[in-house]
């Protein structure tokens, strides 16, 4: 019984040197940058021949500005930029309606999409053993904000380049038009600091974003989409 009890007490006095609840923030604030890469659903809300069937992962770069008012709770301010692009295919006929082979039309839904967003986050701070700095943070919470999506609303054509009329024109690119809306959901992530004040990091999150753009073509049946995307990144904090 005593050596359990030996046992119990050598742990949980390691335990609190490692994670403490008590102890302030070294540092109050906090900035960072982070890239890496995201992945999101095909638009939905265009007609179903403009939202294309399937996507690729993009570049996802954000700069990151933390306070933490206590220990457990850090609110956060994000700019972030990433792309959004979808792609289908359609199949073609001639002008006497006969059909032809299928081609691939690419949908740039934003060149840039463009996020500013604030973070309720709570924290699970981990310490070096005998106390001597904040070596970790754990956190994990619910972001909402503005998002603005950047386009041209132009078309591109190309050449179908096979009998029976290689000179048919279809169209190959359809960018949306530039648009706002709001982006929420939630994040998590975690600081390790190989110094007191320089720590490395990584996000991941799970956000929707409804926007309504100023399309008017097709009767503005384009005019409003709305899709999921994840972006997962890697980046640099310094406390101050």
């Amino acid at each position: 019984m005593k050596a359990f009890l030996l046992t119990v007490a050598t742990t949980l006095a390691l335990a609190g040197g490692v994670f403490a609840q008590n102890l302030p923030p070294d540092y109050y604030w906090e900035v960072g940058i982070n890239g890496g890469t995201g992945a999101y659903t095909r638009p939905l809300g265009p007609a179903i021949n403009y939202q294309g069937t399937r996507t690729n992962t993009v570049p996802e770069m954000s700069v990151r500005l933390n306070y933490y008012f206590n220990p457990h709770w850090m609110i956060n301010l994000d700019l972030g930029s990433s792309k959004w692009v979808s792609y289908g295919t359609w199949q073609l006929n001639d002008k006497s309606g006969k059909t032809l082979d299928q081609r691939e039309i690419t949908f740039l839904i934003a060149s840039r999409a463009v996020n500013e967003s604030v973070g309720l986050n709570y924290v699970i701070p981990f310490y070096t053993r005998y106390n001597t700095y904040n070596k970790a943070n754990i956190n994990f919470g619910a972001q909402f904000g503005l998002m603005q999506t950047v386009n041209d609303g132009s078309m591109g054509y190309s050449l179908y380049r096979k009998a029976p009329d290689s000179t048919l024109s279809y169209m190959s690119k359809y960018d949306y038009n530039a648009g706002t809306g709001f982006t929420y959901g939630i994040q998590a992530g975690v600081t390790y600091y190989v110094m007191p004040r320089l720590g490395i990091n990584l996000d991941i999150a799970m956000r929707y974003a409804p926007i309504h753009t100023s399309d008017q073509r097709y009767g503005s049946e384009n005019n409003n989409f709305h899709l999921l995307y994840f972006p997962e990144t890697i980046g640099l904090r310094w406390r101050f």
